[in-house]
């Protein structure tokens, strides 16, 4: 896993951060079948959170996008 600090050093980061994947792949994964492929799947909350999940080859385009 990798983020914008050390996770690996953050036990409960880590944690948190692994399952969070695990989740978007499976909406990732019942998404593409209700709907068909898609490259990018994202979900926003009323609360404004929002969570993108894609395809590795997607990463340095979306991420060169960000303002950090």
């Amino acid at each position: 896993m990798e983020t914008n600090m050390n996770a690996d050093i953050h036990s409960e980061l880590k944690e948190k951060g692994q399952a969070l994947l695990e989740a978007a792949y499976e909406f990732w994964k019942v998404h593409q079948q209700m709907c068909g492929p898609r490259a990018v799947v994202w979900l926003k909350g009323t609360d404004g959170h929002f969570v993108l999940f894609t395809r590795g080859e997607f990463l340095d385009d979306i991420m060169s996008r960000v303002h950090r």
